[in-house]
């Protein structure tokens, strides 16, 4: 899989929102934002009914009845034309979403080396090995392995004895070898990398960019441009509440990093982008103190309803310690104290059968991240169907990190069919080097869908979505309003020659396994 190093430009000039060319430039700011400027993040009037998506001429004639039209796209189509049909489409929401995980590599090296972005702050990576002796900076109590491109900020770095500073290079320093082989690090684009990797290496190389405020919401406002140029309306997001640093390397208090959050994302940019955004919590499942966490997560959220619409718990399943019937107790205490806060938790992210889904569901959950091995507990698929849960279906996640690594195989198709809601998203797609449109290209080439079961997935993502109800309304009647007018531009005679003109943007993922030729 090849790395992305374009600047990520947004060329497409149909879509609602004119994207400014390149990564725009915003000076470092005040870390403390003002009463004024710590607005509660909203969707915009994007939605108001007046303004198209897209601004193609409407079909000459009668429009295509769209149904029969995806059908003869499908079969007629080059697979480019497929996909960049599907680019223009407008789309739900990605409501499985982890705030590190989404952010292409890219992103990461251009934001982390750009001072009037990063707060000035300057990052350094470990670009060679050498010495095998272990630093407690370096290495986490208990671990015995040593990588390279752990990515640190100057407080850290300053803190190293010289033997362990040779090690490491300014990370804007790297010269294209070096540049290429860190933003490989923080992406599965070799033969062989799977769960493990994912798991022990990629998150642990990105170090404290994961922690920056600066870097985080300069990426996010970034990652949100994206995604509206794929028709994106609705994020919602994992991520913490506390542990952000600012340009110092210095802790934020929980309250200071969320005023910092509304405030950016209430900038011109990001409002201009039409994408609304929700927060949900993470707790570590097999943490020591996850009962802790999901205390003060439930706390937190509860006292910023504005933004923070929910709790989820992640971590590898295959790491006993997080087994979701530990939880009961937390779950049922918090559900005592707290109405309306949503329930999304991983389950059944595994190929071996057992009853993590069902124990998610006794804790409340009503939406289940990934639920693979869903098939193997036929009771609880049973139960599922035609009610009130959701499966978050994330393909390219799943492949990657070898759970289904066939695709052809996902049960996705059988839980949609069967009655299951399910919804598309893109997990962690910063590290697979992948997009939305990507999800949907994959569902569509590998299991047929059809053009009603697409629009199901995605009103799915916005009445599953733990959002307040008047801005799930807004987001339902501007994505119907976007949907009718897309429709109306094709027809039978011209879909060639518009999608002709569609510069669709894809990535690694897409130019490497996908093999297209955009």
């Amino acid at each position: 899989m090849s790395i992305s190093a374009d600047n990520h430009n947004l060329p497409d000039p149909r879509r609602r929102k004119i994207l400014k060319s390149g990564l725009s430039t915003l000076l470092a700011v005040p870390l403390v934002a003002s009463a004024k400027t710590s607005t509660a993040m909203s969707a915009t009037s994007a939605h108001n009914g007046t303004s198209a998506p897209v601004s193609f001429a409407p079909a000459v004639g009668k429009p295509a009845d769209i149904t029969s039209l995806f059908e003869t796209i499908k079969r007629e189509a080059s697979p480019e034309q497929l996909y960049k049909f599907l680019y223009l489409m407008p789309k739900g929401g990605d409501i499985h979403h982890h705030l590190g995980g989404g952010f292409l590599p890219s992103m990461w090296y251009n934001i982390a080396t750009d001072p009037k972005r990063n707060g000035g702050q300057r990052f350094f990576t470990r670009y060679r090995i050498s010495t095998m002796k272990m630093h407690p900076l370096l290495n986490d109590p208990g671990e015995s392995y040593i990588y390279q491109w752990q990515t640190l900020n100057e407080k850290k770095y300053n803190s190293l004895s010289a033997e362990f500073k040779t090690d490491f290079k300014l990370l804007s320093d790297l010269n294209d070898q070096q540049r290429f082989a860190w933003m490989s690090s923080v992406v599965l684009d070799k033969k062989g990398e799977g769960r493990d990797e994912f798991f022990e290496y990629t998150w642990s190389r990105l170090g404290d960019l994961l922690s920056s405020i600066h870097v985080l919401t300069e990426l996010f406002v970034e990652n949100m441009k994206l995604f509206s140029s794929e028709g994106i309306r609705y994020m919602e997001i994992q991520r913490r509440i506390r542990d952000y640093k600012d340009e110092r390397g210095e802790i934020i208090p929980a309250e200071q990093s969320d005023a910092y959050w509304k405030w950016r994302l209430a900038q011109k940019d990001a409002v201009d982008t039409g994408v609304a955004v929700r927060w949900q919590g993470v707790a570590l499942r097999f943490a020591s103190d996850a009962e802790q966490q999901i205390r003060d997560y439930y706390k937190h959220i509860d006292a910023n309803r504005d933004v923070w619409v929910g709790i989820n718990m992640a971590g590898r399943e295959d790491d006993n310690r997080g087994y979701p019937a530990r939880f009961k107790g937390v779950f049922d205490e918090m559900l005592r104290k707290y109405p309306g806060i949503g329930i999304s938790i991983h389950a059944g992210e595994a190929e071996k059968p057992d009853n993590c889904i069902r124990d998610t569901l006794r804790l409340g959950a009503t939406r289940i991240g990934h639920g693979i091995n869903l098939l193997s507990d036929e009771d609880i698929l049973l139960r599922m169907r035609d009610s009130k849960f959701l499966v978050e279906i994330n393909l390219i996640s799943n492949e990657l990190l070898e759970y289904v690594p066939n695709l052809d195989l996902h049960p996705f198709p059988i839980y949609l069919r069967q009655g299951i809601a399910c919804c598309l998203n893109t997990d962690d797609r910063g590290m697979w080097d992948s997009n939305f449109t990507d999800e949907i290209f994959v569902a569509v080439q590998r299991f047929n869908l059809s053009w009603a079961e697409i629009q199901k997935t995605a009103y799915n993502s916005y009445e599953f979505s733990f959002a307040e109800e008047s801005l799930k309304r807004e987001l339902v009647h501007g994505f119907k309003h976007d949907l009718e007018l897309f429709e109306k531009q094709f027809s039978e005679s011209n879909w060639q020659t518009i999608l002709a003109e569609v510069p669709a943007v894809t990535h690694g993922y897409g130019r490497a396994k996908l093999k297209l030729n955009l």
